[in-house]
């Protein structure tokens, strides 16, 4: 398997936690970058997983949204993409990781494959934009009301989409 590059966006410091739990369960397999400095290199990876936490109402983070314009130029022909969301099930029921679906859109339109897909099963929300075939477009975290299964969480979609990297 490639070096998979993971790009992530914070503000509030949850995703920071987050993307300490994928470094653990990775290691030496990726490269992890904040895209407050950037998404240059991003086009250096085959092998992706894009992390953003939604603000508000289903926003992409501050920094993600700084970077979105020169993110829709880029073309992910050939590029296998893991998506995750940050968001809170109750505080923003009705919005549920909205900014998932920003970043699944543009992946798709520029020729991405996306993989890892989830189940919404154990989560209570009341509307979300990101769900594909009645799944999540990837991997969705709520770090306020259920920070106990992020860890299992993490390690389990990464041994299933693992499969899926070239």
């Amino acid at each position: 398997m490639k070096k998979i590059g993971l790009f992530y966006g914070t503000t509030g410091g949850r995703t920071t936690g987050v993307v300490d739990e994928f470094e653990f369960n990775l290691r030496e397999e990726a490269e992890i970058f904040n895209v407050e400095n950037g998404i240059a290199k991003l086009t250096e990876f085959e092998n992706l997983i894009l992390v953003t936490p939604s603000y508000g109402f289903g926003e992409l983070e501050a920094h993600w949204e700084e970077v979105i314009e020169e993110f829709k130029t880029l073309d992910f022909t050939g590029k296998i993409v893991g998506l995750v969301g940050l968001g809170s099930q109750t505080t923003f029921g009705e919005s549920f990781v909205g900014a998932l679906e920003v970043l699944y859109n543009i992946v798709l339109k520029k020729g991405g494959k996306i993989i890892g897909l989830t189940s919404t099963d154990g989560y209570n929300f009341e509307e979300c934009e990101a769900i594909v075939d009645n799944k999540f477009m990837g991997l969705v975290l709520d770090e306020e009301n259920q920070d106990d299964m992020t860890a299992d969480r993490i390690f389990d979609w990464l041994e299933e989409i693992k499969k899926e990297f070239i």
